[in-house]
């Protein structure tokens, strides 16, 4: 299957569906920059962003989400509806690291500016459990996905996450569109 042509954008798999890091040390949160008193760093966040992903989607720990994100934070899939609460998407992710519990998201690029970083992944691993309604296919997967983050006092308080449904859905057998080979 030839990626370039996978079309269709939906989340719901974060970042799930999300970044397979050289990140690889302990849970490393931004903090306010003290010697100014100000937001974090750009830098600082991506370092969030990087050890979230590395410890929730590649570390295959969903329930870490509690570590990385504020309470009221919100989780926004396309087309797939947005979910609401550090709790909900606890559920969320662990049920994606869960139905795909050898996940590995390759961060190609990653990118901040102010409360905001953007990372671009390809997303890989083995469906053996219920995905966003998919039901188990034993057959292995790859998308890609962009995923922009917002930061409030050293945490993720919004995803907004594309995911290339079309992908998974032929991946899993579930669809095949037309112009996929």
């Amino acid at each position: 299957m030839i990626k370039s042509h996978r079309l269709g954008w939906a989340a719901g798999i974060a970042a799930a569906t999300a970044a397979a890091l050289a990140f690889t040390g302990s849970a490393v949160e931004a903090q306010p920059d003290s010697h100014h008193g100000g937001p974090a760093s750009p830098a600082a966040n991506k370092r969030v962003v990087e050890g979230f992903l590395a410890d929730v989607l590649n570390g295959h720990h969903g329930s870490h989400v509690q570590r990385w994100w504020t309470a009221d934070a919100q989780f926004h899939a396309g087309t797939l509806g947005t979910t609401t609460g550090r709790d909900n998407v606890t559920a969320l992710l662990s049920s994606v690291v869960t139905a795909i519990p050898d996940l590995h998201a390759d961060q190609q690029d990653i990118i901040a500016e102010g409360d905001r970083v953007v990372v671009r992944l390809v997303v890989s691993g083995t469906q053996t459990g219920p995905l966003i309604g998919i039901p188990a296919s034993s057959r292995p997967v790859s998308w890609d996905a962009v995923d922009v983050y917002r930061l409030k006092n050293g945490r993720i308080a919004e995803e907004w996450a594309a995911e290339d449904l079309t992908a998974i859905l032929a991946d899993t057998g579930t669809y095949k569109a037309p112009w996929i080979p």
